[in-house]
């Protein structure tokens, strides 16, 4: 099947709308059109004049003169700039701020006391080298203790350990037990290496030859008795006469057969008479019997196997050993030994963090930490501060309030034709037609409109098919017999154009039920006449373009009647290569077919096909683009602008001509519609 992606976002309506779709081509195709307009505007005209004379050195230099009497430009007013900003630095601020405060105050008693020093001296110990290996090597040595716990919790869920002991507690290994190495086992064996041993093969085999022998001597007596030699003793009435040694045998014969040794031999060659066979039952018997069945399935198993390899393994060993210390006193005794809340060193930590919650050392450390106070400390005594003090002084004298009062003429460049021409440039730089036009004229979003050149275009809004672009049968059908034909196995005619509906913005391929007769095409057998019971349509531009690479798509509705196919194809002069944009209902209901054909086109039962499909049951809700993009290397199938399906094989290199079609290859139902095959719009492009 196709691509699974596209069919789940098509299942879950994500992929993109075709009205969307065709909404943003048209607003592209109008904004192409705009900026081309727009390019030779007036405006436009006027804004570059403007933009090459304000950008000139002229302008510039012209300006620059002017503005450099500009207070703005003077190392007194970056003076007075730096003044105001540093008054209003949050560190200038701050500094004063807190220099009065008692908060500074409260801070500077608490660092001279013995508390603080006390906190500190623990603090310093407590963070040190050797408390914190102390502190590590005690939790250390406690992790290694319960990771032995959680050793035996990860052993009690291992695979090894949990089918050991499974199979401890089966019936397999009990029943296992009681049969291995027993004497019933070794006559089970015994009985089955004779039961399939040769000797017992050959001696039925000899058993069976000589019941046969033994058979067959009857027949011999009878034969015997017919002997020419035994009748003509028989005739003869002369008491003197000698017997044949045929009679002799016959009577010796006779009174074999008839004698009880031969009874008993025929009994003992009785194979169901033999030691033998009575073995021979007793196997069978045995074999049925299914705690032997259950013994020797459960010795073949990997249950066994493991069993076997497991019970003696040094991980069952480790295990119990595991389980037996974790069960103990002395692990409990470990545990406690090292918890380190049980140490003097912990009794520090606790000393240090109650003088840590009290109120003088919480708000020294409080304090120390505030961030006004860290700015106060970074200004007290910098060259920052004195920077700010001297700034102070210079802008509060009358020597330079003079400097500013005669340096601000704010008419200096207003008063100027370049002013005005440069308020103009702004406005128009400014404007939206402009930061448009600049946004877009050397982006790449018309790219794609400029990469293609329309070859065939037909919207359908005209009140009959156009009749230099369409015909209404295949090629050869229009060429060389003037009339329309249908293919062996089709169960539809095609009409001229009967089915086909126009109503000025599209057009439909009509399937329905109608009488109907007319010609079709068999491959060995020729053309012949036929009545159908269906007809539909078809349209083809095989006398007006045909198109090698570049882009074909249409807006296409498709019609869920099954077994009604509907299909957009590209065929060529031949009956091969051909290429299915798509064939919709061809081979099972809701299946969307997308097709390469390629091959020898005088031995097409040889053809080699690349396709690929998908559920199209969303298809049939509405309209959607379906696009084929056609180079030298690769054949795209794309849906509403994603692409579905792709191959490098079977590219034709040979124009194609375009098909639209709709018809039935199987019988419908009783309950079968009118099945109408709606198309919007068809269009060719190829590269620009």
């Amino acid at each position: 099947m196709a691509n699974l992606g596209f069919s789940l976002r098509s299942a879950l309506g994500l992929i993109p709308s075709t009205e969307k779709i065709e909404s943003l081509n048209q607003s592209l195709k109008d904004e192409y059109e705009k900026i081309i307009i727009y390019t030779e505007s007036e405006e436009l005209k006027e804004y570059i004049e403007l933009k090459e004379y304000i950008e000139s050195d002229d302008f510039k230099n012209t300006k620059k003169s002017i503005l450099a009497l500009n207070f703005k430009t003077t190392e007194e007013y970056k003076k007075e700039i730096k003044f105001n900003k540093l008054k209003k630095n949050k560190k200038i601020i701050n500094y004063y701020k807190v220099i009065d405060s008692t908060e500074l105050s409260e801070f500077n008693k608490t660092e001279t006391s013995d508390k603080l020093s006390t906190f500190l001296e623990l603090q310093e110990y407590l963070k040190g080298q050797d408390h914190n290996n102390l502190v590590k090597d005690f939790d250390q040595n406690l992790k290694n203790e319960k990771d032995k716990e959680k050793e035996l919790k990860s052993l009690d869920k291992s695979k090894d350990v949990k089918s050991y002991f499974k199979i401890i507690k089966s019936e397999k290994l009990k029943n296992y037990i009681e049969i291995n190495d027993s004497t019933e086992l070794s006559e089970y064996e015994e009985l089955k290496e004779f039961c399939s041993s040769q000797s017992l093969l050959e001696f039925k085999k000899a058993i069976a030859e000589q019941l046969i022998n033994e058979k067959n001597k009857t027949k011999e007596l009878k034969q015997l008795k017919n002997h020419l030699a035994i009748k003509a003793y028989n005739k003869n009435s002369d008491d003197d006469k000698t017997k044949p040694d045929e009679l002799v045998q016959l009577e010796e014969l006779e009174a074999y057969l008839n004698s009880d040794e031969y009874q008993k031999k025929m009994q003992e060659l009785e194979f169901k008479n033999t030691e033998e066979f009575k073995k021979e039952i007793k196997f069978k018997e045995l074999s049925k019997n299914k705690k032997y069945r259950d013994y020797y399935k459960f010795i073949n198993s990997s249950q066994f196997n493991h069993y076997n390899s497991f019970k003696d393994s040094e991980k069952l060993k480790h295990y119990e050993d595991l389980k037996t210390y974790i069960s103990s006193e002395e692990y409990q005794n470990t545990l406690s030994k090292y918890t380190y809340k049980n140490t003097d060193e912990y009794k520090k930590e606790v000393q240090f963090e109650e003088l840590k919650k009290s109120n003088q050392i919480v708000d020294w450390l409080k304090y120390q930490k505030l961030k006004s106070y860290l700015l106060f400390k970074e200004v007290e005594n910098s060259e920052f501060l004195n920077e700010y003090q001297e700034l102070e002084d210079f802008n509060n004298s009358d020597k330079f309030k003079e400097f500013k009062e005669y340096m601000l003429d704010k008419d200096k460049w207003q008063k100027t034709d370049d002013y005005q021409k440069e308020i103009r440039y702004n406005e128009l730089h400014k404007s939206d037609d402009i930061k448009w036009y600049h946004a877009v004229k050397d982006s790449n979003k018309f790219n794609e409109l400029k990469a293609w050149n329309l070859t065939f275009e037909d919207d359908f809004t005209t009140k009959k098919i156009e009749e230099d672009k369409w015909i209404n049968s295949y090629f050869w059908g229009k060429m060389l017999l003037n009339d329309r034909y249908v293919m062996a196995g089709d169960k539809h005619f095609y009409t001229d154009n009967k089915n086909v509906e126009i109503n000025g913005t599209s057009i439909k391929i009509v399937t329905k039920q109608e009488k109907a007769q007319g010609k079709v095409w068999h491959p060995i057998h020729g053309f012949s006449t036929q009545d159908f019971n269906y007809t539909s349509g078809m349209l083809t531009t095989a006398h007006s373009f045909r198109q090698l690479y570049g882009r074909i798509e249409a807006k296409i509705k498709i019609n869920a009647e099954f077994p009604v196919y509907q299909a957009f194809w590209l065929k060529g002069e031949k009956i091969l290569p051909e290429i299915d944009i798509f064939k919709f209902n061809m081979d099972k209901k809701h299946r969307f077919q997308m097709s390469t054909i390629w091959g020898d086109a005088d031995n097409s039962k040889d053809a080699k096909r690349k396709t690929d499909k998908l559920n199209a049951s969303n298809f049939t809700k509405g309209y959607f683009i379906y696009t084929l993009d056609w180079t030298e290397n690769k054949l795209t199938w794309k849906i509403n602008g994603i692409e579905v399906f792709s191959t490098t094989q079977g590219i034709p290199n040979e124009p194609l001509f375009l098909i639209l079609s709709a018809g039935l290859q199987k019988e419908p139902s009783e309950s079968f519609n009118d099945t109408a095959f709606e198309i919007d719009w068809v269009r060719c492009y190829e590269k620009a």
